[in-house]
């Protein structure tokens, strides 16, 4: 498959890239990695996302060719959509409508609960991050891949796997990291600008996170609230807070970290971690939602005592489950 959608990527001479709302590093990483690309092909690119890249990942090349606006393109024909890292339309924010066409839909994704929207599908769960994926798709087409692209693709397999250390990293994340390094990235630069050069702003934010941190009786699962009024004191938005669910999880004991996210349309983003092979896609599939074994999320419209009352419910089952399993297994 891999092959053949190289093939698809390689004759189309316009081509269209979109990915998921409150973009992450692997999701920047992919859509940069393959725009710059084909940009150095000579082909006509449109690389699209509709909220803007977080600050600090504004180093990366070919973040000044993403355009966040849909309507001066309407009228547009394209001959392939590669749509990436995002599960469905509703991930991207909707499928574009605004007079385009986007010709053949190319879905690439390493989600487990990815719903094979494309006409071309390549999901493949067991890669550490979408950027793998593009990694070996651009490796199969014909021109040579350039620092830049190498970057990008970089950032995207070191942000997912959480540097290294998330229970996604296999040894083809490292196989790959070694001929990105070989072909002159930098670990040391890129890793400095990606955690190491926040704003003031995401301190701020993160010391009203940590005043609502709660956990359960028997210390298994920890949470976090932001809200909208913690957005206005601190003048951020949810790019800041990438990362924040991992401070209940550092807790020893804690086997499910959730952060419960208030929208302002109403209701709340609920994200989740685990440790080990804890499945909390499942959860997050009781809600509507989906993801990766060890990281997932849902939206709940309901007032924060309901939300935090059915979803702890349910986390809850689920914590048992694993430790009636290990016990099963020990």
């Amino acid at each position: 498959m891999r092959a053949d959608i190289s093939g698809v990527i390689e004759r189309a001479q316009r081509t269209f890239l979109i990915t998921h709302l409150n973009p992450d590093g692997d999701a920047i990483g992919s859509l940069l990695a393959c725009a710059l690309y084909l940009r150095g092909r000579n082909r006509y690119v449109t690389a699209y996302m509709q909220d803007p890249v977080p600050k600090n990942f504004r180093f990366l090349p070919g973040v000044d060719m993403v355009v966040h606006d849909l309507a001066p393109l309407s009228g547009s024909r394209y001959d392939v959509c590669l749509v990436l890292d995002s599960t469905d339309w509703e991930r991207v924010g909707g499928r574009p409508d605004s007079g385009i066409d986007l010709g053949t839909i190319v879905n690439i994704d390493h989600h487990v609960s990815n719903r094979g929207f494309g006409d071309l599908n390549l999901v493949d769960p067991g890669a550490s991050a979408t950027a793998e994926i593009i990694f070996d798709i651009l490796c199969g087409m014909e021109g040579p891949i350039s620092e830049d692209v190498a970057t990008c693709i970089y950032a995207g397999i070191m942000s997912d796997t959480g540097c290294f250390t998330y229970s996604n990293t296999n040894a083809r994340a490292f196989e790959i990291s070694q001929v990105l390094v070989e072909w002159g990235v930098r670990p040391d630069v890129v890793a400095e600008h990606i955690h190491e050069s926040y704003p003031i702003a995401r301190l701020e934010m993160l010391r009203e996170a940590l005043s609502t941190l709660e956990f359960s009786d028997d210390m298994t699962i920890g949470a976090m609230t932001i809200s909208q009024e913690m957005f206005r004191k601190t003048h951020s938005g949810p790019d800041i807070i990438e990362g924040f669910i991992d401070y209940p999880r550092f807790v020893a004991g804690v086997k499910v970290a959730v952060l419960f996210r208030e929208l302002p349309e109403g209701g709340y983003k609920v994200s989740f971690r685990s440790r080990s092979n804890l499945d909390v896609s499942r959860v997050a599939a009781h809600f509507g939602g989906g993801g990766h074994t060890n990281a997932s999320g849902c939206t709940v419209h309901l007032p924060l005592d309901q939300v935090k009352e059915q979803v702890f419910d349910v986390v809850r089952d689920a914590v048992m489950d694993s430790i009636r399993e290990e016990v099963a297994n020990a």
